[in-house]
């Protein structure tokens, strides 16, 4: 039971780490809105408001992110999760892309799923912040959930 516990802490905080380097724009290099995700990923899940996508680099170089706007006060994670992780593994996967698990991360609350195809990439991820935290006992709903993408070259 230990060993799963150890598990799910680290994916959560895989997932966490992520979630925080995707997000970091242009902590490694310039911000440039209007950028373009892979073609691929277009039209946009229709399930969410989306940001205007934007490029930054990163240690494996540049990438191009879009966040969606938080769906507030959910108090069911995977009904604003599951259509989109859904929509897009259908997606790529008709379209040539490949699922990397290796890459790949879940814990409470959060998701990142990998996608590859030739030399390229496509994250397709979801972070969740609880609204109700509790000092010892886990976070729980009502909370904000984020959907995001990112796309670009290795």
């Amino acid at each position: 039971m230990k060993k799963l516990l150890y598990i799910v802490i680290g994916l959560v905080v895989i997932a966490g780490g992520w979630y925080w380097y995707a997000n970091q724009q242009g902590s490694g290099g310039a911000v440039l809105p209007g950028a373009a995700l892979n073609a691929d990923v277009y039209p946009l899940y229709s399930g969410a408001t989306w940001g205007e996508a934007y490029a930054t680099s990163s240690p494996n170089g540049p990438v191009t992110v879009v966040l969606s706007v938080p769906v507030a006060n959910t108090t069911n994670i995977a009904a604003v999760s599951m259509p989109f992780t859904k929509y897009y593994d259908d997606k790529l996967k008709a379209a040539g892309w490949t699922q990397d698990m290796a890459e790949e991360a879940s814990g409470s609350g959060g998701n990142i799923s990998f996608y590859r195809k030739g030399g390229e990439y496509i994250v397709v991820a979801f972070h969740s912040v609880f609204n109700v935290k509790y000092r010892d006992a886990p976070s729980e709903c009502p909370c904000d959930v984020t959907l995001s993408l990112m796309s670009g070259i290795r």
